[in-house]
């Protein structure tokens, strides 16, 4: 069995974060290392969230699995509470006596804004941990909030992966670094909250199950788009997807 450890928000109202993320890889066989990056009350759509910074309690989980001996296939970085935990997380990965698959999503926008409650400190939180990742997955608004450089990760033979972005009319994930790819799919007409924490999750689990780039995202593309409308049949207007219900329509 693989070891995951997913650095991401905890988020107590709501199946989304970090908690849809675990649901799914332990399902597709993969043993989850769950480490809260912050307990948030609710999604940052609402209105009013209440937080709870994990700083000490990261720093205390970390140091006690260095020393039993753990280690992990792939470390997934989501959200980022503040510039002290950045730089916890970051000493963690340049520590690392052994070679695993770093994946950053810059959780902090869409639809071409921040959300509410984050500012341009959380961009430079993301910047800089980018020289350490070996797999980068922001939407459209995260990455042109990141300034990315296309032609360095191609260099540093890194991949960029880009969901819900577009071709002309077509909507499609579009792959940099390695390889150069769009992959296409059909986008439902549904606004669902985790549908990127539902897409880290699936991704992360075929690349684990030895599917190239393209192909992961397409399996993860095509479950999505059975869950999520599964999710509408049985729950019309539904704001989240009740995640464990429809995990044995993922295949691979």
């Amino acid at each position: 069995m693989k070891n995951v450890l997913i650095l991401n928000d905890f988020v107590s109202k709501g199946k989304i974060a970090a908690r849809l993320m675990a649901s799914v890889l332990a399902y597709m066989d993969v043993e989850v290392f769950l480490l809260p990056t912050a307990m948030i009350a609710n999604n940052f759509s609402l209105s009013g969230n209440a937080f709870l910074n994990t700083n000490s309690y990261i720093k205390d989980c970390l140091d006690n699995w260095t020393r039993l001996g753990f280690k992990f296939d792939t470390i997934f970085i989501g959200y980022i509470d503040d510039k002290d935990q950045r730089d916890l997380i970051r000493d963690f990965l340049e520590n690392l006596d052994y070679e695993t698959t770093i994946i950053l999503d810059p959780i902090m926008g869409d639809d071409g804004s921040l959300y509410p409650g984050l500012d341009d400190g959380k961009i430079e939180n993301y910047k800089s941990l980018l020289d350490l990742a070996d797999i980068v997955i922001p939407n459209e608004t995260e990455a042109k909030f990141l300034d990315l450089d296309i032609d360095s990760f191609k260099e540093n033979k890194k991949e960029l992966i880009i969901t819900s972005s577009k071709d002309e009319d077509k909507d499609c994930v579009k792959v940099y670094g390695k390889n150069e790819a769009k992959i296409y799919f059909d986008k439902q007409d549904l606004k669902v909250g985790g549908s990127g924490d539902l897409f880290d999750g699936l991704f992360i689990g075929y690349k684990l199950k030895n599917y190239d780039t393209e192909a992961a995202i397409d399996k993860t593309c095509q479950d999505i788009i059975k869950i999520l409308r599964a999710n509408d049949k049985d729950n019309p207007g539904a704001s989240e997807v009740n995640i464990e219900k429809y995990l044995t329509l993922i295949k691979g």
